[in-house]
């Protein structure tokens, strides 16, 4: 038997999470249509495994199935894109045109030289700011070991020949936070 009111407090509890890091891969509709098809599979998944230890990291690994399968359909692949770079971006202060364009090309090549399941941490942690211990589920991690692949993701972009030539700036040390 299922427990509609625990299923309604979990909906309501995450829906909001899992909108906002599906808008910022996708967009507002495509966002509310995905989070839609998420939770209506998580709800057929849900009644099989009542007793499942991470229910929010299975909700989370639905999404980025269904993540992946919007962008494949489209072409693309799922990285950390345009919408998490302007997002970084914004919060660096840069003001000038080109030197925004060059720190957004610089800081997407230097993602680009991190592994996977690096990237998937950032994600998870920073564009869609979850809390450590909920992204170490998601990614079927321990706690200590998303702690230890995030502290190795922003030592490797700091030290970056990529990002060298933000140093010893303001900005940088913006950036790298």
């Amino acid at each position: 038997m299922v427990d509609e009111a625990a299923l309604g407090a979990f909906y309501a509890e995450h829906i909001g999470g899992l909108q906002t890091y599906l808008t910022r891969k996708t967009g507002p509709d495509t966002a509310r249509e995905l989070a839609s098809q998420v939770f209506e599979q998580f709800l057929v998944w849900w009644p099989d495994n009542p007793s499942h230890p991470a229910p929010v990291a299975a909700l989370y690994r639905i999404a980025q199935c269904r993540l992946v399968d919007h962008l494949r359909r489209q072409g693309r692949a799922m990285a950390l894109d345009v919408p998490d770079l302007e997002q970084i971006l914004a919060l660096s202060g840069v003001e000038d045109d080109v030197a925004a364009v060059d720190l957004h090309v610089d800081l997407e090549r230097a993602l680009a030289e991190l592994t996977r399941r690096q990237q998937e941490a950032l994600q998870l942690r920073y564009v869609a700011e979850l809390p450590v211990g909920t992204c170490a589920e998601v990614l079927g991690l321990g706690i200590d070991n998303m702690k230890k692949i995030l502290k190795n993701v922003l030592r490797t972009l700091r030290d970056s020949p990529r990002m060298a030539a933000y140093d010893n700036t303001t900005r940088a040390r913006e950036v790298q936070q």
